[in-house]
């Protein structure tokens, strides 16, 4: 057991050929979408990376640096396919440098997932296959690879020349020209680049040796593989344990293993709700036994003290961490100091930085650090102005407003309605696979007791009340309601279930027919939560029948739980098809209709309350009566909630409303809304 982080093999350095990397922390690549179009790296970008450099992690790795422009991988690609390019990239290989770290790109060729199409040009790839736009790619020639491979080797060639501590390939996932190369899944060629393990592998081991001889041989190269494509037909870890030593043999200084396919199984790519922690370790240890070269693991290592202990069992010899450092990017110097509650952690909950706020302008964002993208744009500023604020509601975003007012110096109270911190968190927390993301709270509410937060629990705030405190500010952070639509005939707003009700536990349902009108993040996951407290074997309850339940959800869009990220969708739909869930989607919900029926049960006859569900069908207009459920559970979402902030601008000096007081949303809305309320007070 590690007693002191100072001692801890994961803080020890590691030599890969002629760089020394000061510990075993690396920063993993991710797409941030803050690229630019000429190919090189915008301050912006450079930022993100330079600052967790700061931070004390052991080597930062940039996303996806492309060998061939022409086959740019996302709107915006940094590339490396030019001499021209190599002054600009030395200068962000300094910063990274100057901060305390040592920069390897990740050197791909985008193949299949190039959206090159949207140009006219078809994608490559080592057979016929659609990308995620649902372009379809064509069978790249021999002379092609040849090309292609040659490319790898130059783009090295101006890594090294640009001072980068050593670069990275991504041959994992199935996914990019080398990883649908490697995986059976994507590669159906007959000839000396297909078929068997070797000859799948062939592309990647030309690439391998290319860049060794357009490098130094002390020039790391750092391959990243999935130990298991974890899908029927994929690659298995029996086939990574049979490659890892020939890669090791064509020059390879270290793996860093990943697991699952991009397309059938992101969940596993990245790791999220439901997933367990260290999702790869298992794999990355066997991969070790049969190398002599240092092996990473990557894939939900979202706590530090569990990263260290994996290196100090012995079962890898480093980390490769993402998400963590992007909610926070002092996570490895925190840790080193054992300074772990002032760790911000990473709730895994896959939200802003891989479902973008806005479609049209998808920048990775972090859902408790609102300075992802912005890095050096906010520097701490103690208040000279000290000013007594107050904040009604003790949500997300409350809590976010008052830790950062009261860490400037304002003098801050809370007033909650209810008897703990949390607000709807408390509510989405209690679904299958999310409680990680209560760790959120628990550090805002270390961080508020730290800064000198007052609460006040089980206290509303009314006008008269605020006046008589007479601060110089307030935050109205009250959150929303459930949205009851009394339009649908039917609806009784007295007699309404909804699914806030079901998730606070206010209404708990043993057994029987549901329906769920809704199929949002929130409806499905009532439905999980249902199906989960269901025990259809209790042997208390003989003449019972507690858990025998059917929940059907009915949406009005063309498919479930639209805008939710695709990791967590997948573990949740699965689920609700394991557990028989009937998912109506195009459906909108006409009419309810209540009424009693006798039952005889026992030789005893019972009044039973049923409810009728009145349907369009919205392809062809058709309408249907869905029969005889005994609950039904409004899952249409929620409005907005603040009945103060308008009467107590007539005397409070300054007032502000965030969150779903404003329009409900994300957590991450609420709390950097108040990040920028507080920042700027």
């Amino acid at each position: 057991m590690i007693t002191d982080m100072k001692n801890a093999k994961l803080f020890t350095p590691l030599q890969l050929g002629r760089t020394t990397l000061k510990n075993r922390i690396a920063m993993a690549p991710m797409s941030m979408h803050y690229e630019a179009t000429d190919g090189t790296v915008p301050k912006q970008l450079a930022d993100i990376f330079v600052r967790r450099a700061e931070g004390g992690v052991g080597y930062v790795v940039i996303d996806a640096v492309t060998v061939d422009h022409k086959y740019w991988y996302i709107g915006k690609t940094t590339a490396l396919d030019k001499d021209s390019l190599v002054p600009q990239f030395a200068a962000f290989a300094k910063r990274v440098s100057d901060a305390g770290s040592t920069l390897f790109p990740q050197i791909i060729h985008p193949g299949p997932e190039s959206i090159c199409a949207l140009k006219g040009i078809k994608p490559l790839g080592p057979s016929v296959n659609t990308n995620a736009n649902g372009h379809v790619c064509r069978e790249i020639t021999i002379d092609e690879i040849h090309k292609v491979v040659k490319q790898y080797g130059q783009a090295a060639r101006r890594a090294e020349e640009a001072g980068c501590g050593g670069i990275a390939l991504h041959t994992a996932h199935a996914y990019m020209l080398p990883g649908a190369f490697l995986s059976p899944l994507r590669n159906k060629r007959m000839d000396e680049y297909g078929g068997c393990i070797d000859n799948r592998a062939r592309f990647i081991l030309e690439v391998i040796e290319e860049v060794r001889r357009n490098v130094s041989r002390d020039f790391p190269i750092v391959l990243r593989v999935s130990g298991d494509e974890r899908i029927a037909g994929g690659n298995s870890l029996e086939e990574m344990l049979y490659l890892a030593p020939k890669f090791e043999a064509a020059g390879v200084d270290m793996l860093e293993v990943s697991g699952g396919v991009q397309y059938e199984g992101l969940q596993n790519i990245l790791p999220a709700h439901s997933q367990k922690i260290g999702k790869n370790v298992y794999e990355a240890s066997e991969i070790k036994k049969v190398v002599n070269i240092p092996v990473f693991v990557v894939g939900k290592i979202n706590d530090i003290r569990y990263a260290a202990d994996i290196v100090e069992r012995g079962l890898v010899d480093g980390v490769t961490l993402g998400r963590p450092l992007l909610a926070d990017p002092d996570l490895p110097k925190k840790a080193y100091e054992n300074r772990f509650d002032d760790i911000t952690p990473c709730g895994s909950c896959a939200g802003r930085c891989i479902t973008p706020e806005n479609p049209m302008h998808p920048v990775c964002k972090c859902h408790i650090n609102p300075l992802v993208g912005c890095e050096y744009d906010f520097p701490f500023n103690p208040t000279d102005k000290p000013k007594k604020l107050l904040v009604i509601g003790a949500g997300p975003g409350g809590m976010y407003t008052a830790v950062t007012a009261a860490e400037r110096g304002h003098d801050v109270t809370v007033w909650e309605k209810s008897n703990r911190i949390g607000g709807q968190l408390n509510l989405a927390v209690v679904s299958p696979g999310k409680q990680e993301m209560t760790k959120w709270l628990v550090h805002l509410n270390y961080r508020a007791k730290k800064a000198g937060v007052k609460f006040e629990f089980k206290k509303e705030a009314t006008v008269d009340l605020v006046k008589e405190f007479a601060p110089d500010a307030v935050v109205v952070a009250t959150g929303a309601k459930p949205f009851i639509p009394t339009f649908i005939k039917g609806v009784d707003p007295a007699k309404a279930i909804t699914t806030h009700d079901i998730l606070s536990r206010k209404v708990t349902i043993p057994n029987g027919r549901v329906c769920i009108l809704g199929g949002g993040e929130v409806a499905c996951e009532t439905a999980e939560m249902i199906f989960n407290d269901a025990r259809p074997h209790s042997i208390y309850t003989p003449n019972f029948r507690n858990g025998d339940v059917d929940i059907t959800l009915v949406e009005m869009m063309p498919q479930m739980m639209t805008g939710v990220c695709q990791p967590n969708r997948s573990v949740a739909m699965e689920a609700l098809r394991h557990h028989g869930a009937k998912m109506l989607v195009n459906s909108k919900v006409l009419e309810l209709n209540e009424y009693t029926i006798q039952v005889n049960a026992g030789g005893k006859v019972h009044d039973v309350v049923k409810h009728d569900v009145k349907i369009q069908h919205l392809e062809d207009g058709s309408e249907e009566w869905l029969k005889c459920f005994d609950y039904v559970i409004l899952g249409l979402g929620s409005r907005k909630y603040d009945p103060l902030s308008e009467e107590l601008k007539a005397f409070v000096p300054e007032v502000y409303v965030i969150g779903d007081a404003v329009k409900p949303g994300q957590s991450s809305d609420a709390m950097h809304q108040g990040f920028h309320v507080a920042y700027d007070l």
